[in-house]
C-alpha cells in the first residue's frame, strides 16, 4: 500500500467513526437523563405521530374523569336535597294521619298543622337551595339538558351523559302537597265542602284551611297527594342512583383505558435503561478507540519524511 500526503484514508475512516460514537454516545446520554427513548422527531417519526395521538386521548380521559366525578358530586348534593325533603314529606304524612281522626279540638288540629306549615315551608327552602356551583338543582331552573361529558370524544351520544331527566323540581307547588294555612283566629269559609272544592296545587283553592275547617276528608285526599309526591322524589332518586352507577362504571372503564394508553405509549416514547447503558458504555469504548486510531491515523504520513531522509 502506498503512503500518500495529501490524503489520509485513514484518518478519514478514524474520524467518521470517531463521529459516529461521539453521537451515539451522545443519543444514548440524552435518553439516560430524559427516561425518553425518542427525544425528537427524527429519533422515531411514525412512533412520535402514534405517541402523540395516544397522549390526547390520555389526558383527555383524565378530564373526563374529573368531569365524572364532579357530575357525581353533584347528584349527591341533589340526593341529599331529595332525602331531606322525603323526610319532611313524611313527617307531613304522619301529622295528617293522625288529624284525619275526628278526635281533636280544632285547636289541637291547629297545632299539627302549625308544624305541617313549617315542614312545608322547609321544604320550599331545600328545593330553592339545593345548588352546585350556582347552578339550583331542585327548584325548575336547572337547564333542560344537563350533560355530563363523560368520555374524551366529540361524539355526544358516546361522550356525554344526560342527568337532567333525574332531578326533581321539589317546590311544593309543583309536587302539589301547597296549603295555605292559617291561625285558627283567622277568619275562613266553613262552608265549602269537598265535593265543589277545586283543587289546585295540592290545596283548595282561594281556600285558607286551619284547625276549624279543615276536615278528616279534605286531610285523606291530601294524604293521596303525599303519597304521590313521595312516590315521584322516590322513582327520581333511584333514577338519580342508576345514573350514578353508569357515571362510576365509565369512569372505571377510562381507568382501564388510560392503562393501556399509558402502557403503548410507554413502548413508544420511553427508553429502555439498561439497554442505553450498555449502549453508553460500548460508544465510549469506541470513541476512545477511535480517538487512538485518529491518532496513530494522522502519524502515517509523517513516515514520508523519513524516506526523503528528513
Amino acid at each position: 500500500m502506498g503512503i500518500y500526503v495529501n490524503t489520509n484514508i485513514n484518518s478519514l475512516i478514524a474520524q467518521r467513526s470517531l463521529t459516529n460514537a461521539t453521537s451515539n454516545m451522545q443519543n444514548a446520554i440524552t435518553r439516560l437523563s430524559t427516561g425518553l427513548r425518542v427525544n425528537h422527531a427524527g429519533d422515531d417519526a411514525a412512533g412520535l405521530c402514534v405517541a402523540q395521538g395516544l397522549e390526547t386521548l390520555i389526558r383527555g380521559n383524565s378530564r373526563a374523569k374529573l368531569n365524572i366525578q364532579d357530575g357525581l358530586n353533584m347528584m349527591y348534593i341533589a340526593e341529599g336535597g331529595m332525602e331531606g325533603v322525603t323526610e319532611d314529606l313524611q313527617r307531613i304524612r304522619e301529622l295528617c294521619v293522625q288529624v284525619a281522626s275526628d278526635i281533636y279540638s280544632p285547636e289541637q288540629k291547629q297545632t299539627l298543622m302549625n308544624e305541617i306549615q313549617q315542614r312545608l315551608e322547609d321544604i320550599d327552602v331545600i328545593a330553592n337551595t339545593t345548588s352546585f356551583n350556582g347552578v339550583v338543582l331542585t327548584n325548575g331552573t336547572n337547564p333542560e339538558k344537563m350533560t355530563i361529558q363523560s368520555g374524551s370524544g366529540w361524539d355526544e351520544v358516546n361522550n356525554s351523559i344526560d342527568i337532567a331527566p333525574a332531578l326533581t323540581n321539589m317546590l311544593t307547588s309543583v309536587l302539589g302537597v301547597k296549603l295555605n294555612i292559617v291561625s285558627i283566629d283567622e277568619a275562613v269559609d266553613t262552608t265549602v265542602s269537598v265535593g265543589n272544592m277545586t283543587y289546585t296545587e295540592g290545596g283548595v283553592a282561594g281556600t285558607k284551611i286551619n284547625g276549624s275547617n279543615w276536615d278528616s276528608d279534605m286531610v285523606r285526599d291530601y294524604i293521596r297527594k303525599l303519597d304521590d309526591a313521595i312516590n315521584l322524589i322516590a322513582e327520581n332518586r333511584s333514577s338519580l342512583g342508576a345514573y350514578q352507577n353508569r357515571l362510576t362504571s365509565a369512569s372505571n372503564n377510562l381507568t382501564i383505558m388510560n392503562e393501556n394508553y399509558e402502557q403503548s405509549k410507554s413502548q413508544i416514547m420511553d427508553a429502555d435503561m439498561a439497554e442505553e447503558s450498555a449502549n453508553m458504555v460500548k460508544y465510549q469504548v469506541l470513541q476512545q478507540t477511535s480517538a487512538t486510531m485518529l491518532a496513530q491515523a494522522n502519524q502515517i504520513p509523517s513516515i514520508a519524511l523519513t524516506l526523503l531522509g528528513g
